[in-house]
Order: structure tokens, then sequence, then C-alpha cells
């Protein structure tokens, strides 16, 4: 039986819609699983999730709910996975095509969803053939708590490390990043993990390195390098190469027309277009991609606010990466309007490393796309490949 109209009405009237958050409540999701929830609803009352839940049913989307304790809501969802560009994917389709345009994402847990995630989190390793890259905050306390395993400082573990012999260094490897039939060499990081529960380690393609061995015996590799899809791979560590003992190769596929790009480490000082130093190296890649002739982007902005403030831009300054009074302009103007800023921004480093600006074209959203429940996450740049 469908739900009173007028009921559902009242549900909407009172669906607490979460975009800002506090600074405890980003700091806890940063340390919680790598699963990602596509919310329609957050409830203080669960009577309300519940009947919320049979009107999204009845639309024909997957609805489920379940308890947040971090922000006391029952939150409604069509989707948890594993992949962060799924659930992107879909809280935008939801955004633009559905009733639910106030849809986000929320990374983290929910209570009683241990197994749901777990299988999320499964599910994505046997699609890409490699663990999932993030911290898997699950797999950690399951490993602390395995009987048998001595903690660091236990006494037993102490007399251990004293009287046990050295371990080997361990070995030193060499990640090689190709793409093409002609195996063209491709600069860019390569993120390694090599126990579970463990972050990854950044590591530079074509240097030296030297790793210790992991008890699993596997190394887990995940390359994420702009203008190129997602590469994963599982390696022995004892066997790692296919041709020398210390060189992994690892193949790239580029980018195709159509596909979206998060240039997650590009950042912005507060209300300005000028970029933290840390975004030089993504924009590198972004000028690497470039680099082809043929190939021309969409640059997208969004913030998450479209109040109106005082937006500090380059101005007359060359430098893109750090204020200076002196030199930068001030203006008044909405979010949407710094959103669009901040994609001309993007383009304008573009073009003063020689890239016509013919080939790059700019859009700002605003909050429209504003879907991440971390309100910091919904500041960021996007790039649309329009012709590879």
């Amino acid at each position: 039986m469908s739900p009173d109209p007028a009921r559902v009405t009242a549900l909407r009237n009172i669906l607490i819609l979460i975009v800002f958050v506090t600074s405890g409540v980003v700091q806890a999701q940063n340390h919680s699983g790598g699963t990602y929830y596509v919310v329609v609803g957050g409830f203080a009352v669960q009577k309300n999730a519940e009947l919320f839940t049979e009107h999204v049913l009845a639309g024909n989307y997957p609805a489920r709910y379940a308890f947040n304790p971090v922000r006391k809501l029952y939150y409604v969802y069509v989707r948890v996975t594993a992949d962060r560009q799924r659930a992107r994917q879909l809280a935008y389709q939801l955004r633009l095509e559905s009733e639910f345009t106030k849809a986000w994402i929320y990374q983290g847990s929910l209570e009683g969803n241990a197994a749901i995630e777990a299988h999320a989190i499964a599910e994505y390793d046997t699609e890409t053939g490699a663990p999932h890259p993030h911290y898997n905050a699950i797999a950690a306390a399951q490993s602390a708590a395995t009987p048998g395993i001595p903690t660091a400082d236990s006494a037993a573990n102490t007399v251990a490390i004293e009287t046990a012999p050295a371990k080997p260094a361990g070995k030193e490897f060499i990640f090689r990043l190709t793409t093409g039939t002609d195996n063209t060499a491709v600069s860019g990081p390569v993120y390694l993990t090599q126990e579970a529960g463990t972050p990854p380690r950044r590591i530079v393609s074509d240097e030296k390195v030297l790793i210790p061995p992991p008890a699993s015996g596997k190394l887990a590799i995940v390359c994420n390098v702009v203008g190129y899809k997602l590469a994963k791979r599982i390696v022995a560590y004892d066997n790692p190469g296919d041709t020398t003992a210390t060189v992994v190769p690892i193949k790239l596929v580029p980018v195709a027309k159509g596909d979206y790009i998060e240039l997650e480490n590009v950042k912005f000082f507060d209300h300005t277009t000028i970029f933290t130093p840390a975004s030089e190296n993504e924009l590198l890649q972004l000028v690497n991609l470039m680099g082809n002739p043929r190939c021309r982007v969409r640059v997208y902005g969004h913030t998450h606010s479209n109040e109106s403030a005082d937006i500090t831009t380059l101005g007359t300054a060359s430098n893109f990466f750090a204020p200076d009074p002196a030199t930068n302009t001030t203006r008044h103007g909405s979010g949407k309007e710094l959103s669009r800023l901040r994609a001309e921004a993007v383009k304008a480093y573009l073009v003063s490393k020689g890239v016509d600006a013919a080939r790059i074209s700019t859009k700002g959203y605003g909050t429209l796309l504003a879907v991440y429940e971390q309100a910091a996450a919904n500041d960021r740049i996007e790039v649309e490949i329009v012709k590879n």
C-alpha cells in the first residue's frame, strides 16, 4: 500500500538535509571504512525514516535505512559502494533527474551495516582485482583483535624484538608506468598497500624504492594518474615483474570522451581562486594530458555554499600558488561565481603552460552538485574529457 501523499509531503517538510558538518564529524568520517552511501534523506524519528523509505521504494529505487550514531539520524539510502566515482555519478543523476534534488554522499559506516559494507568492499575487490585503496578500519580492528597476535607494547613481544635476529631490509622495486602499444613512459604517483588495514604508501614511478616483505607475500598497487583510468594490480613480492626481478610494469589506459576526472588534490585558499601549493602536482598531470593536441576538456567548479562574499582573484600576479595582497584583486560574488572563477583559474594555469585556450571551456555549478556530506569535499574541480 502506497504511503498517504499528504503524509509524504509532511515528511519532506521535516526532512533533515545535511550539507554542512562540523569538523568533528569530518574527522570521524575520514577515519571510517572506504564505503560511500548515496543518501536521499535523514530523519530523527525512525518511523518517519520507515515511511520515507516506502515512498522511495515506490519510485523503484532500492531504498533502505540505517542509523548514523554520529549525527543521531536515520539515513535513507539507495546505494552502498566502495567506488567513489559510482556513488558520485548516482548522486548527480538523482539531483538532476529525480525528485531527490538534495541527494548526497555519506562516507563512513552506519549502525548494523557491517555485513553490507563488507560486501561492498568485497565487490569492489572482485571487480578491480585489488583491495580498496582507502584505509579499512574494520580490517584493522579485526587484525588487532585476532587472538594469538602480541601487541607492540606486550612484554612477550618486547623480548622477541630484543632477541630475534634482524630481518632482511627488503627488496628494491621500480614501478614503471607506460601507455599505448609502444609503451610510452608515463610519470605519476603509485600507491602501495602492503598489509590489510594500513594506509597506502605513495611512491614516485620509475624511482628505486626499498620495500620490506609483506606478511601476505603480496603487494596491492593502485595508480590514479590524471588523464588515465584507475589502474590496479596485485603483485607477488617474490615475483613482481613480467621480465625483471625488480621492475613492475603497469599499463595505463587513457581516458576517453565522456570520462570525468575529479582533481582531488587541487584546492584553493579560502574565498580565493588561488591554488594551495599542494595542488601543483595534479595540475601538472593535467598539463601532461593536454600535451595531446587532440584533447579538449571542460573544467567544472563546485562549491559547498552559494552565499555571497568577497572573492580574491589572481589579478596581475603571476604566482598561481601564493596570495599576494599587493597584486591580487578582490570582488564581491556568490558561491556560484566563485566556482566559475575557480574553473577559469584552472584554465588560466593551463594556458600559462602553453595549452591553447580554445581547447578548454569552463562552467561553475555552485552548490547544484554539492553531493558530499563533508562540506570541504564539495569545494572541488572536475574535468570532463570532451575529445581525446
